[in-house]
């Protein structure tokens, strides 16, 4: 048991269903810079798959998952020199992100669990402080934890927004146990990639890794300090007791 007072959350993967809301956004907003640069169908298939989507379902160590708007802009980018287009690849970073933000309606916003805005509810209830850190924009980020019906629950969102490093560096939960008056002893990091277990050690964070497949799972353990299947176990890491 880990009396936490402050827990740190992951968003896609981890509070939302990952390829329900972000396959379909990403096929949407490839579509859009396809379109605006005048690029065949084959740009997009290239397109999902360099960002890890195959056969509908994102890979967790792809650059969708773990990767920034930047990252995915510089492979848009190389990808429209392949297709013959002239393109400024700052430009392309900004219109990406741009089609992303106009494409969020096209995902569905589905928790990871039944039991997410219970067990988030029962957390703050509890005493424990609750952020996320994301390396999402700040509009899909808002939308997504409302739809979740969770945006008050949390006492901080850190967002890919410019003004701080984004994961793995460990700004955005140093800044978050400053704020909350702990030490990262008395903290956890929940997330569902490697990126969110290297971000919780660079931090002296307590990884928590969460994954719905045994495949996730396995992947996670080496380098988690605990693994669950559900939100609702976090119970047993954080008050010793029976899932919530």
């Amino acid at each position: 048991m880990i009396k936490a007072e402050a827990i740190i959350f992951d968003k896609d993967g981890t509070l939302i269903d990952f390829d329900a809301f972000w396959v379909a956004v990403s096929r949407e907003a490839i579509g859009r810079i396809a379109e605006l640069y005048g690029m065949p169908a084959a740009f997009s298939e290239e397109a999902l798959s360099a960002f890890g989507v195959h056969n509908g379902v994102a890979d967790m160590d792809g650059v969708l998952c773990k990767g920034t708007y930047e990252q995915m802009g510089g492979i848009v980018y190389e990808l429209l020199l392949k297709f013959g287009a002239a393109a400024d690849r700052d430009r392309v970073t900004e219109e990406l992100e741009e089609a992303y933000a106009c494409s969020a309606d096209a995902g569905v916003v589905k928790p990871t669990s039944p039991k997410l805005a219970s067990v988030l509810s029962e957390l703050s209830a509890r005493g424990v402080m609750l952020a996320v850190v994301t390396t999402d924009n700040e509009e899909i980020t808002e939308r997504c934890l409302k739809a979740l019906g969770v945006s008050e629950i949390f006492d901080r969102v850190y967002t890919d927004n410019g003004e701080f490093p984004v994961k793995p560096d460990p700004y955005c939960a140093r800044d978050f146990l400053k704020f909350v008056g702990t030490t990262a002893d008395k903290a956890l990091m929940v997330g569902d990639t490697m990126t969110d277990m290297i971000f919780a050690r660079n931090a002296g964070l307590r990884a928590v890794g969460i994954g719905n497949t045994e495949e996730k799972r396995a992947r996670l353990m080496p380098y988690a300090d605990f693994v669950i299947s559900d939100m609702s176990e976090l119970a047993t890491i954080v008050f010793g007791g029976d899932s919530l």
